[in-house]
């Protein structure tokens, strides 16, 4: 006999714990990182290419993974983008990429070229789409667990303040206060994206990409 198995409904805690899984997910590179710091027996400031790219592999591979188990969770829409949609994530872009190189100093990727060479450069802008995969779960399943809290729907881009209060914050812990600003006003800018492009999950993982990386 045939028996029909009905998917079980995600509550208010799941899209919680989906949240924090998402984010657990980014810090595990912190964990990595200090193994790999013991094994080569040096600080990460001074590995080798090599050791850097190994590093970056293993982090993507991982993050992958994490990513993959928790887009099964995500609804798969197909919102309507119109033209109004896209001037204002363009505006939006544009803001990001003028406030990153005020910051840098210049424009990122040709910094990070510059400063980093073909290998590095081209493995580390791997390593930023994998990490803006996270980086969109966070927002996605942050705004999810607020409407459900509330009980409806809202236009505040709930999800980036909450990747600004996990993913920004930690950036004030482990790389100073002057990163950890820029990186909450970033995830600030990615929940509006996210909203702007009708919660879009692959146009917006696309659109934040772009802003991560330049």
């Amino acid at each position: 006999m045939e028996r029909t198995i009905l998917k079980k409904e995600n509550t208010i805690m799941d899209y919680l714990g989906y949240t924090l899984y998402a984010f657990g997910g980014l810090g595990i590179e912190i964990l990595l990182m200090m193994l790999e710091t013991n094994l080569w027996g040096i600080s990460s400031s001074k590995w080798t290419i090599l050791q850097n790219v190994i590093h970056w592999t293993a982090t993507c591979v991982i993050w992958g993974f994490l990513a993959f188990l928790l887009l099964k969770q995500v609804s798969k829409q197909h919102p309507k983008i119109r033209p109004l949609n896209i001037a204002v994530v363009s505006l939006i872009i544009l803001v990001s990429i003028v406030y990153t190189s005020f910051v840098w100093d210049g424009f990122k990727p040709i910094i990070e070229f510059a400063n980093n060479g073909l290998i590095k450069f081209v493995i580390q802008y791997i390593y930023y789409a994998f990490e803006s995969m996270l980086i969109l779960l966070i927002i996605i399943f942050g705004q999810i667990y607020f409407e459900k809290f509330m009980g409806r729907r809202t236009d505040l881009p709930v999800g980036g303040l909450i990747l600004a209060l996990t993913w920004g914050l930690i950036h004030i812990l482990t790389q100073g206060i002057g990163t950890g600003i820029y990186t909450c006003i970033q995830a600030c800018l990615f929940g509006f994206v996210y909203l702007a492009l009708n919660r879009s999950t692959v146009i917006s993982y696309v659109a934040i990409t772009l802003m991560f990386m330049l």
